[in-house]
């Protein structure tokens, strides 16, 4: 009895290691076909890996190298994980067959990038304009039109590192499927995206865009990166922070009727507490009755708003005042103008907020009491220039343009001037 009982221990323990190994070079092989792949734009190498019976694999610290960027960077590990080991020793054969695993989950931890790298310098290099959403976040901030290398490390960041969480359920008789994507910036901010897909039966429903969207939430939380914008933006013109958030909230304000864009006051009480406070916000809409692009196109701003029923919540409280009046013909001019249109003033220098409203013809000779002001004037030869007014030299008035790669300035001699509008 004594020599069964040490035998069927023996088997058990050949047994036991047998799976592990398999489990280990199953995964191995996986992990090495993955990187063969993708040997013409990135060297890949890993220090170990580690498998479990509960269905999940795990590569630890691994070093990229991008060739055509001349680019590296690490991560701190990868880990894959499924409901349970059969599926993931199974995994291989049903993707070919192009099914779906009834859930899974993909965590990407560490992906550091150095502000020194060459591929964060590029977020510094002049040539490369502003995107919108650059110029938009980095109003009332000095000189600065979109916060790069130079910037972040004057926020007192000397590394980017991301966390990446990717996890669905597929409901296979119902053919829905629940997903969930997490992108945590550390000390800057998280991202959390959820929602739902319909209709959806293989891989191929996911590949060829047939499944239609549900329900989704969006939810950004900060991580002190609001904060230390606000105290790097306030002393790019050694103002106070509450000072400079009333001036960027100013000229958002300006900025979007700029474009025929006109939000409630309640949507820009929102941002503000957003930038004030550094609460989480949160988005709601249910996509389940959009059919198409083309449909969105055909829809007014507040009507789509009301058809994806689009909640807003700041700190968990909802904002009732969502609504934005759009003017498409001034949207369209001002976006395919090709005459070089100021975004913000490079200074406004005003006593009292002021709500502008559009541009108002003044006459020449009134143009000295809006220094600092957005103007548009037209020469006696017809050129058209528009930026914020400053004095120049005795009969000259300097126009600054706000270009997204800088500033330029234009000498007018104020007799060459024929109209003039400011923006009030």
């Amino acid at each position: 009895m004594k020599k069964i009982v040490i035998t069927l221990f023996a088997l058990s323990i050949l047994l036991f290691a047998l799976v592990k190994g398999s489990l280990w070079y199953f995964t191995q092989q996986f992990v090495d076909d993955q990187i063969t792949q993708a040997k013409p734009f990135a060297q890949i190498s890993y220090k170990e890996i580690k498998t479990s019976f509960t269905g999940s694999a795990t590569v630890n610290q691994i070093q990229v190298y991008i060739p055509a960027l001349d680019e590296s960077f690490s991560i701190e590990a990868i880990k894959f994980a499924a409901p349970n080991l059969i599926t993931l020793l199974s995994l291989d054969s049903k993707l070919q067959n192009n099914e779906l695993p009834e859930s899974l989950s993909l965590i990407i931890l560490g992906i550091a990038i150095d502000l020194d790298s060459s591929l964060m310098k590029m977020t510094d290099d002049p040539d490369v304009e502003p995107t919108q959403l650059d110029v938009f976040s980095t109003l009332a901030c000095g000189e600065i039109h979109r916060i790069g290398r130079k910037a972040l490390g004057r926020m007192g960041y000397d590394s980017i590192t991301t966390d990446i969480f990717l996890n669905y359920q597929f409901n296979k008789r119902n053919k829905i499927l629940r997903y969930n994507l997490k992108n945590s910036i550390r000390d800057m901010t998280h991202f959390n995206f959820s929602g739902e897909l319909h209709d959806v039966s293989d891989i191929n429903s996911l590949a060829n865009n047939s499944a239609q969207p549900g329900p989704i939430t969006l939810e950004i939380i900060d991580d002190s990166y609001i904060q230390r914008k606000n105290n790097f933006c306030a002393n790019q013109e050694g103002r106070k922070v509450e000072e400079y958030i009333n001036e960027h909230i100013l000229q958002i304000k300006e900025y979007l009727l700029s474009y025929g864009v006109k939000p409630e006051e309640g949507l820009l009480n929102a941002y503000k507490t957003i930038v004030e406070t550094s609460n989480p916000i949160r988005i709601e809409a249910d996509l389940s009755n959009l059919t198409g692009t083309e449909e969105i196109m055909s829809f007014e701003p507040n009507d789509l708003i009301q058809f994806v029923r689009l909640k807003l919540y700041v700190d968990n409280k909802r904002i009732n005042e969502i609504s934005i009046d759009i003017d498409k013909d001034k949207l369209i001019k001002t976006a395919t103008d090709t005459e070089v249109e100021l975004e913000t003033p490079d200074q406004i220098q005003k006593k009292r907020a002021i709500i502008i409203k559009k541009y108002r013809p003044v006459s020449v000779a009134n143009l000295k009491n809006f220094k600092g002001f957005r103007v548009r004037i037209v020469t006696d030869k017809g050129k058209k220039y528009t930026g914020a007014l400053r004095t120049g030299a005795i009969g000259v008035y300097e126009i600054v343009t706000r270009l997204r790669s800088g500033s330029i300035s234009y000498h007018i001699p104020i007799a060459t001037i024929t109209t003039a509008e400011v923006y009030n």
